[in-house]
């Protein structure tokens, strides 16, 4: 059941706030300028969970013996389930670097610091899709998981309009922020020597790139919701987004997409090389030039344009792979990066899910070769990475789905923020300007208690 409002009155953030349903999620793009920011969506009141977590998975608490990902695409496709809309209902939430353990011997996973799940998913029947180019809101209450009958559907969605027209209580109250002291997890000269042997087993021929990170943590207090706003307004990007898990929260602000599926085209965006943003346009211009002419980053974001369109071709109809966008110069907040973009169309007798499990994790956060390159990760970095470096998105009903790479992110758990940010370890590294790259990335969330214009 759908009703459809204008969308000129109502923004994701005040349905948000308005709404007092449980488990909300919210999925945005800024600037919505782009084709690609053309939606947002907001689900609450999830049917059920699913969850693999210490080598166990759960759906609503029940012990369930199946593969996770395996699982969680069947449970949430519906054949018969047709939708315009980017997201028909299905599963939101996300998959962690380590689930690639499951599938590939990658050694002994680092301790794990934080305690999140490896995976986390809530599906969704209730949820309102926010077109910003026609200026409509789609607010749909379903039974695609759920007995509800159409009388049970039209209460629920009058339920979700009478909550939409009243304010909430701090619709206008200013932001419960303040600047978070981070601290490292690893000292400046330890994460330097991580590099210099990564550099040594690269000459040695062992790997061709490695990507190492290293995790910030501050104490915290407040409303989370609040550091999410501040956030889509101080460093706007192609994936944005809060998930309320409950015990713990997830704040994003990803550039980079892991994988999309959409009507059968499977897509990938990597993205590597990096410069800090200049204070003028000018100071842009000759820092993407220099960009763009540096061997050692150029080299590098070919090699995972490589990557990519091997994990893409796998999954992929014969000759159907094209890379449509190639070593362009992005603009973000803090930095600019090196993108490409790499599609083809999926093979008919496979699924999303095989093209999540083909990419996961993408090459921009593990290196190449992949799967040595994760096993030297797995020596060198202390912490399980956990959600950091894997895939954080939904799983339409209608099989589609969209997953961006979970970097630029925040985990709030038990009044804790961390923050995790990597830097692609190559031959003629620099071992202080690598240490570096990793700051530059992580200012974007290590800033995000402080309040700017």
């Amino acid at each position: 059941m759908e009703r459809i409002i204008h969308g000129d009155v109502l923004s994701p953030i005040l349905a948000y706030m308005r709404l007092k349903g449980q488990h909300k999620v919210i999925l945005e793009s800024i600037p919505r300028d782009k084709e690609t920011a053309r939606f947002s969506i907001l689900a609450y009141n999830p049917v059920f969970e699913i969850k693999f977590e210490n080598g166990v998975l759960y759906q609503n608490g029940q012990v369930i013996d199946r593969d996770p990902l395996d699982f969680l695409y069947e449970v949430t496709h519906k054949s018969q389930h047709h939708s315009d809309l980017p997201f028909g209902g299905g599963a939101i939430g996300f998959v962690g670097y380590d689930m690639i353990s499951l599938y590939e011997e990658i050694g002994q996973i680092p301790e794990d610091t934080i305690g999140t799940p490896d995976m986390h998913f809530f599906v969704y029947e209730s949820y309102m899709v926010f077109d910003h180019k026609k200026e409509k809101i789609h607010v749909i209450e379903d039974a695609l998981y759920s007995d509800r009958s159409q009388e049970d559907l039209e209460k629920a969605l009058n339920q979700v309009l009478e909550e939409l027209r009243i304010p909430s209580p701090n619709e206008f109250e200013d932001l419960n922020l303040s600047p978070l002291d981070f601290k490292q997890h690893i000292a400046p000269q330890k994460f330097e020597e991580m590099v210099e042997t990564a550099r040594d087993l690269i000459r040695n021929g062992d790997m061709f790139q490695c990507v190492l990170s290293q995790r910030f943590s501050a104490e915290v207090t407040g409303n989370p919701f609040d550091f999410y706003r501040n956030l889509r307004v101080t460093n706007p990007s192609n994936y944005l987004y809060f998930y309320d898990f409950g015990d713990y929260q997830i704040i994003g602000a990803s550039p980079e997409s892991l994988v999309s599926v959409k009507n059968g085209i499977v897509t990938t965006n990597p993205i590597a090389g990096t410069r800090p943003r200049g204070a003028t346009d000018e100071e842009d211009k000759a820092l993407a030039t220099d960009l763009l002419s540096d061997e050692k980053e150029t080299a590098e974001h070919r090699m995972l344009v490589d990557l990519g369109r091997n994990d893409i071709g796998r999954i992929s109809e014969t000759a159907s792979v094209q890379v449509t966008k190639y070593m362009e110069v992005e603009l973000f907040r803090y930095v600019m990066h090196l993108t490409s973009v790499v599609k083809g169309r999926l093979l008919p007798e496979l699924t999303a899910m095989d093209a999540l499990k083909s990419t996961l994790p993408a090459g921009t956060v593990s290196g190449a070769p992949k799967i040595r390159a994760m096993r030297r990760i797995y020596e060198l970095e202390t912490e399980k990475r956990g959600v950091y470096a894997g895939a954080i998105g939904y799983l339409s009903a209608t099989g589609d789905m969209d997953f961006a790479i979970a970097i630029r992110t925040m985990i709030l758990k038990n009044q804790t923020a961390y923050v995790q940010a990597g830097a692609g370890i190559v031959y003629d590294s620099i071992a202080q300007n690598e240490y570096q790259e990793t700051i530059n990335k992580a200012k974007s969330m290590t800033r995000i208690g402080e309040l700017r214009p």
